[in-house]
């Protein structure tokens, strides 16, 4: 007998958040069909799309988290109490998985808030311009949600429009869409989105959210997973030549606490420092657990020694990364790039507001090489000069390291680019859908892990949840349990 899927759409009774300073958000419990009468309310229920992307199950620590561990790049430490988190280490992932079930509950519910914004808020009479801008910011938001479901679990249900209160069969018992299918809805909204939203936000109180370079990066590399290349390049191409963005002369400006929101950021997740509900857990994931030196540290996870020594030498990025020693203690290599020295002391790590970057313009960057060197054959002059300025900024002003690429076939550069990803993007949430869209997840993992993990061509998705009561590639039916 099938079980009961719980999708937190939250249809029935609406959580939606008031904006204060930035996207700080006040809670409230509010029905929707009675709420939306005014900007005012418009403005809360959008921030309440964002506010899912900081829950625990989303980027301040799941969504990230798994893609390291299941990859190359790291281990679950050996002695962390957590099968739930080593089944991604090891491969021997269980529908009953916590993470995952954590992960598709809390999407759904971004997903369930993004359609309410768009039914409800053209009905409100306000200001035409914003009302635009929330609603191409609920199609980008509903998008990311949407493109990150697909990736991890393969064909998902699609849900474009809120539930109503008297439940018919069509919305108690649904179906997996098709991967293409929910890739045409990513699509549509990141497209429409770009339309809608503004180049920059004209107040420094609305940093953070979606821009029109947020929902064309976006596409961008939607179009490169799909493989469609030619489309990549030039949406990438678009958010070049908007002049809106450029690379921060040292790398580790981008992760410091004065740094937020800045002219790297083409979209970052918003966490606040000394909050005891915005706090990201990416500081305290990455440190180690030293008493008296930081005792907030957990170091979840562990950098493999084939990541560590993978750098080119003299590539900054290394030692703006990594950490192996720390006053008189010396360790194994421990993730600190997010920690912000200025900002925090060791003890205070845990209050973290470092907020986390779902793209910065280096990857803009990378992606417009790969996606030039894929549709044209080999790489071209424009490949090479977009994949050298991100080389570039990592020499950190020596000249002699890190040298341009040059004279490479379409394979080699292929390679390079997969390479300069890993080592721009660390602890980004990127390297386990680089290995699966590049065909590289088994055999790069099955390298470095050895037979400590044993990942097959299946692992390429996830598995969906048992309580969701879906059939592994499957079309069937399966009943909702509506949360608030």
């Amino acid at each position: 007998m099938k079980k009961a899927v719980i999708l937190s759409i939250a249809l029935g009774i609406t959580l939606l958040m008031s904006c204060s300073k930035e996207l700080e958000l006040a809670l409230h419990q509010i029905y929707y069909d009675n709420f939306y009468q005014t900007e005012a309310d418009a403005l809360s229920a959008v921030n309440a799309v964002y506010d899912v992307l900081g829950s625990v199950n989303q980027y301040s620590s799941y969504l990230w988290l798994l893609q390291d561990v299941a990859s190359d790049d790291c281990n679950a430490r050996v002695t962390l109490n957590d099968p739930n988190l080593h089944q991604f280490n090891n491969y021997t992932l269980q529908t009953d998985n916590s993470y995952l079930a954590k992960i598709w509950q809390t999407t759904y519910l971004g997903i369930s808030r993004a359609n309410v914004v768009l039914e409800k808020v053209p009905g409100i009479t306000m200001d035409s311009a914003l009302q635009v801008r929330i609603l191409g910011e609920a199609r980008f938001l509903r998008g990311l949600y949407y493109f990150n479901l697909v990736r991890l679990f393969g064909d998902v249900p699609l849900i474009t429009k809120p539930v109503s209160s008297n439940l018919g069969d069509d919305e108690i018992l649904l179906k997996r869409a098709s991967k293409d299918e929910v890739y045409n809805q990513i699509i549509e909204d990141l497209a429409m989105a770009a339309e809608q939203l503004p180049l920059k936000h004209p107040s420094s109180a609305d940093k953070g959210r979606a821009t029109k370079g947020s929902a064309n990066g976006m596409l961008a590399k939607v179009y490169l997973t799909r493989g469609e290349w030619e489309k990549a390049y030039t949406v990438a191409q678009t958010v070049i030549e908007s002049n809106a963005y450029s690379l921060h002369a040292d790398y580790t400006t981008n992760f410091k606490e004065a740094s937020k929101n800045g002219k790297e950021s083409v979209f970052e997740v918003q966490f606040y420092k000394n909050s005891n509900t915005e706090n990201s857990q990416m500081v305290i994931s990455g440190l180690p657990s030293l008493p008296g030196i930081f005792s907030a540290g957990v170091e979840i996870m562990l950098p493999t020694d084939d990541l560590y020594n993978s750098f080119e030498e003299g590539d900054h990025r290394k030692e703006a990364t990594f950490f192996t020693e720390y006053w008189q203690s010396t360790f194994a290599p421990h993730i600190w790039k997010y920690w912000d020295q200025d900002a925090y002391k060791p003890n205070q790590t845990t209050a973290s507001g470092a907020d986390f970057m779902v793209m910065r313009y280096s990857e803009v960057l990378l992606i417009y090489a790969e996606a030039l060197n894929e549709a044209m054959g080999g790489p071209t002059t424009e490949a090479y000069d977009a994949i050298n300025k991100v080389r570039a900024r990592a020499r950190n002003g020596i000249a002699d390291v890190l040298p341009d690429l040059a004279g490479l076939d379409q394979a080699g550069f292929r390679e390079a680019v997969l390479n300069e990803r890993r080592h721009e993007l660390v602890s980004e949430g990127q390297r386990w859908y680089d290995l699966v869209r590049t065909g590289n997840l088994v055999a790069f993992v099955k390298r470095v892990k050895g037979e400590n993990s044993n990942p097959a061509e299946f692992n390429t998705v996830f598995p969906i949840p048992q309580r969701e009561g879906f059939e592994p590639q499957s079309h069937t039916k399966s009943r909702i349990l509506i949360l608030s």
